[in-house]
């Protein structure tokens, strides 16, 4: 029977950080929490995050484009048919902020917020 797998939970920052736990799955479910409300809507820059994978043969995916919300969302996430093919099925997952404040913004000025990923395997 499938169930969900938690891949790790991140806080975002301005470099990249990989998922503790690889990835053998195509969907994705990803819960994001802000961590000071305050600082979210008022006090700090908000940002969103790139989600990539990175494969064995030294490829990666394009970046994903994830919004913070308030609700669990699911994701499909496949992994390349020629890939596939020749047996890359597992894969790491990595995040970073994404925000147009970037290169130029330190860490600390934006609100922080975490993303959880878990896989459905």
């Amino acid at each position: 029977m499938a169930n969900w797998y938690l891949n790790g939970e991140l806080t975002v920052s301005n470099s990249w950080q990989l998922f503790p736990n690889d990835v053998i799955a195509d969907t994705f479910r990803i819960t994001t929490s802000i961590q000071n409300l305050d600082d979210w809507e008022k006090w700090k820059f908000k940002s969103a995050a790139y989600l990539r994978f990175f494969y064995a043969d030294n490829s990666a995916s394009p970046n994903y484009y994830i919004r913070v919300r308030d609700v669990v969302t699911i994701y499909q996430f496949s992994v390349p048919v020629d890939l596939k093919n020749q047996g890359y099925l597992i894969r790491t997952a990595a995040v970073i902020r994404a925000s147009r404040y970037l290169p130029f913004t330190p860490n600390q000025n934006f609100a922080q917020w975490s993303l959880k990923l878990e896989s459905f395997q």
